[in-house]
């Protein structure tokens, strides 16, 4: 993602809100919201080995929820 309005408008596509997201993967509001900023704000250049590893579960969870979409359409 390149910034915070591409990850909202990527959960957008997926019908996702970014704390509904951080529940499927285990996380809690404000750890969600401090995996984004790791991530995106960040770039990933604190990220620990987990949050890698959890957002790339996220990223994969909402290019399954967007395929899913896609078919329904």
């Amino acid at each position: 993602m390149a910034n915070q309005w591409d990850w909202k408008a990527e959960l957008a596509k997926a019908h996702l809100g970014q704390t509904e997201l951080g529940k499927i993967i285990g996380l809690d509001k404000s750890g969600m919201s401090g995996l984004v900023k790791k991530m995106i704000v960040g770039e990933g250049k604190t990220a620990t080995d987990l949050d890698k590893k959890r957002w790339h579960e996220a990223l994969d969870y909402i290019n399954y929820r967007q395929e899913q979409f896609k078919k329904e359409a």
